[in-house]
């Protein structure tokens, strides 16, 4: 794993939340989901993000990586989190339930077993409550997979005292 692989986790993230139609409707309905482009860095943060006073209450998505653990030599555990927040002027859903309990459950489905971040299944680890600040709610969900901690560099010659396996 490279610092280069959290960038491509956020961008893939960013990429998954923005092309699900229903994930879309969810934190904004007010926009066509061939625009959903225009959420990102207002709606959607690929980091922790907290709104300063807000006038008009809105939905967030924000998500970022950290690596949890090493595994011996061989693996890192990266740990994406990501929190799913809405103004108590829109938790409710019009045809019921809670926005941010619906809009967790939908990334959930997009993500959670994907191979498209590390080299196993993306799996969900926990879903606890977040309120970042006064009159918002939502959740944190993590996530975990398992990547290899190093990456191989076929140009580098072995040490001299080492078998070469010929």
């Amino acid at each position: 794993m490279q610092l280069q692989d959290f960038f491509d986790y956020k961008n893939k993230l960013m990429e998954d939340i923005l092309t699900e139609k229903e994930i879309v409707s969810l934190i904004n309905e007010e926009v066509d989901p061939k625009n959903a482009a225009s959420l990102a860095y207002s709606q959607v943060f690929p980091y922790e993000y907290i709104p300063q006073t807000v006038q008009e209450g809105y939905t967030f998505v924000c998500f970022d990586v950290d690596i949890s653990s090493a595994v011996g030599k061989t693996f890192y555990i990266p740990t994406i989190y990501v929190w799913v927040f809405s103004h108590r002027s829109r938790l409710r859903l019009p045809k019921g339930g809670v926005r941010p309990d619906k809009l967790c459950s939908e990334i959930c489905k997009k993500i959670n077993g994907s191979r498209f971040y590390g080299i196993g299944e993306l799996r969900l680890t926990s879903a606890k409550r977040f309120a970042p600040i006064t009159d918002y709610q939502g959740k944190l969900l993590t996530f975990n997979t398992r990547e290899f901690s190093k990456v191989f560099d076929g140009k580098r010659q072995l040490p001299s005292n080492r078998k070469s396996g010929l």
